[in-house]
């Protein structure tokens, strides 16, 4: 079975030889897509590959990376982005090769962003191998998906992992994909895919425009169809609530929230959040232990390790201490310092309840 990578690439200069030097040796072509470099991009993929198109940007990352996928001529075709590092791409043509014959997509690992710790802050699986048969097509203008016209399984594999890697300072993208996807939403009429609310409202959060995402979200629920999606919209709709002030909504929505996957320990550490700043100590530790004993969630979907193993702590660790626990304070707070040792927080945390404890 033979592979193809494919990029597509603007100003890159930097980062990509760093990408491509991961995937070197590792797939039988290399196609990179150029979409309007002012640098030496394209004198730097002509390092690794002859195949090097232009393509004219016209907002839509969809239709560029699928003139990058048209121009695949092998058995499976692989994609990454020039800021991402391949790690572990030696096994790629053995995956290809030992799919089972019903499997059309095997999708990665995917790394976004990492803590100065070097604990992963995002990550997510990502169909990342997929067979070149035809029936795989780009969909969406930003935060764009493989989608297939045939009844394809999948398969999960963390043989290989893409991790992200921009430059340090890079700006954020997210004014730009904002403007694209209010573009594509005014184009929709009555029809907006759940998928472009969902990543609209998201970014209008990000942007600073909690009203805008409210209001979406609430399109959202009426059209979602994917439960994993669901979840998240909702529990981003109890994080705008929060920041608003109207707490009473975000509790009523983030116990509809669990309600939805009450084996998920999402909603339960925001719960735990929102009763933090209500003072309510007692429902902090009720919640947070509930959602320590609850296992990480199964999903596609992007997820924050550090929900899980350290975000919690703060509130937690608090909360004993004004319960009078202090010694069960002190000992999380030390389990807390070992995630993260530079903490502020816990670090400030740890002398105080070390003085409170010696001073009983």
């Amino acid at each position: 079975m033979t592979v193809t990578a494919t990029l597509i690439v603007r100003d890159e200069e930097h980062t990509l030889p760093i990408c491509l030097d991961s995937l070197s040796g590792a797939v039988d072509e290399i196609v990179v897509v150029d979409t309007g470099s002012r640098d030496a991009t394209r004198q730097v993929a002509k390092r690794y590959t002859s195949q090097v198109y232009d393509f004219t940007w016209v907002k839509d990352f969809a239709a560029a990376r699928q003139f990058a996928l048209d121009q695949a001529k092998t058995d499976w075709v692989t994609w990454v982005d020039a800021d991402d590092v391949v790690l572990g791409a030696g096994a790629i043509s053995e995956l290809a090769a030992n799919a089972p014959v019903d499997v059309g997509a095997i999708y990665w690992p995917y790394i976004t962003a990492r803590d100065r710790y070097d604990n992963p802050t995002c990550q997510f699986w990502r169909e990342r191998l997929v067979r070149n048969d035809g029936s795989y097509h780009w969909e969406g203008r930003v935060h764009e998906v493989l989608t297939t016209s045939r009844d394809w399984k999948t398969m999960n594999s963390s043989q290989v992992v893409v991790e992200h890697r921009p430059p340090p300072g890079e700006a954020s993208h997210s004014r730009r994909n904002l403007e694209i996807l209010e573009a594509e939403y005014a184009e929709s009429g009555k029809n907006p895919a759940p998928r472009l609310l969902f990543y609209l409202g998201r970014e209008y959060a990000v942007n600073g425009q909690p009203e805008q995402a409210l209001q979406i979200f609430a399109e959202y629920r009426q059209r979602a169809s994917w439960g994993d999606e669901r979840y998240q919209a909702m529990l981003q709709e109890a994080e705008i609530q929060l920041v608003l002030g109207e707490d009473e909504q975000a509790i009523d929505t983030l116990f509809q929230t669990l309600k939805m996957c009450p084996h998920w320990p999402d909603a339960y550490f925001a719960l735990a959040r929102a009763y933090y700043y209500r003072r309510d100590w007692h429902k902090v530790v009720h919640w947070t232990e509930i959602g320590r004993a609850m296992p990480w969630p199964e999903t596609l979907l992007f997820t924050n390790p550090m929900d899980y193993r350290f975000n919690w702590m703060i509130y937690y660790t608090n909360a004993l201490f004004y319960l009078n626990e202090v010694q069960a304070a002190l000992e999380w707070t030390d389990r807390a310092l070992t995630i993260c040792p530079g903490d502020s927080m816990h670090r400030q945390n740890l002398a105080f309840f070390r003085e409170s404890v010696s001073g009983r």
